[in-house]
């Protein structure tokens, strides 16, 4: 008996993941314009999350061809998906971090370096994203007791974005420089 094909939804993650590689160019195209102090350590995570957007693209159309083919297992088709997924989720932490510390940067090159005000805007859009992994955990896992706590991905991106913040504020304090 033949193994039934999976229904995806690659060719949304697909377009959505075209899309943000438009944003990491677009972006980085737009800050080197104007360039301020951070600018090094935010085209590195934007270009970092251009590669990983590619892959999700790549992976997702790789999950879309492998369920047209008739030689293909579930197994191998939902390994892509989860690659495409984990790229996805990847590279829009890069996006969400580089994001922060160029709003930070550039805040700071428009009120002084010393004005408080620069770190509300990357903590604001940092706890914001960390408000919207927690309630689509919640959505996600409902039911599943403990589940949404220990989705190690989504807690690997706010641990990330969280580290970003830290170094927002050690660079603020003048502990570190942001490159």
């Amino acid at each position: 008996m033949e193994e039934e094909k999976p229904k995806l939804n690659v060719k949304d993650w697909i377009i959505i993941s075209t899309t943000m590689i438009g944003v990491s160019l677009t972006i980085l195209a737009l800050i080197w314009q104007f360039p301020p102090e951070g600018i090094y350590t935010a085209t590195l995570f934007l270009m970092l999350s251009f590669i990983l957007f590619i892959n999700s693209v790549s992976a997702n159309s790789k999950a879309n061809f492998e369920v047209q083919s008739t030689s293909s297992s579930k197994e191998k088709i939902m390994k892509f998906v989860s690659f495409a997924e984990y790229s996805f989720g990847l590279g829009f932490t890069l996006i969400i971090i580089g994001f922060s510390v160029l709003s930070y940067k550039y805040l700071q090159d428009f009120v002084g370096q010393d004005n408080i005000m620069v770190l509300i805007i990357p903590t604001a859009f940092l706890v914001t994203a960390w408000i919207m992994i927690i309630i689509y955990n919640a959505i996600n896992y409902s039911g599943k007791a403990l589940k949404g706590i220990r989705s190690l991905k989504r807690n690997l991106w706010m641990i990330m974005e969280f580290i970003c913040l830290v170094m927002i504020i050690l660079d603020f304090f003048n502990f570190i420089s942001i490159p």
